[in-house]
């Protein structure tokens, strides 16, 4: 299962939230602090995000599908394996499931 954190099994990953437009009119509600904006956490090469219908799954970072990305905040670093953040990943799953 490689996702882009090298052959190390312990590591310090940048924690990016990369922030998604979910509609056109965000260039001119931004600016007022307003918006429709989806989020997600990129970790390891790959970026998890919750959707209703989906729950909490991966996937490329930067092509969240029907939404235009619009910046990357960096979040500080995850230092630890990837077994270790995949469990994270799965204990948060139960949480954020799928409608």
């Amino acid at each position: 299962m490689s996702r882009g954190w090298g052959a190390r099994t312990e590591r310090q990953s940048r924690v990016l939230l990369n922030v998604y437009d979910l509609h056109d009119t965000n260039e001119y509600l931004e600016p007022f602090g307003l918006g429709l904006f989806h989020t997600g956490v990129q970790v390891g090469g790959r970026e998890y995000t919750f959707a209703g219908g989906g729950g909490v799954f991966d996937m490329t970072p930067q092509e969240a599908p029907g939404a235009k990305f619009r910046e990357a905040i960096d979040m500080g670093a995850f230092e630890g394996s990837e077994s270790k953040f995949a469990s994270i990943i799965d204990e948060l799953k139960p949480q954020f499931k799928p409608d």
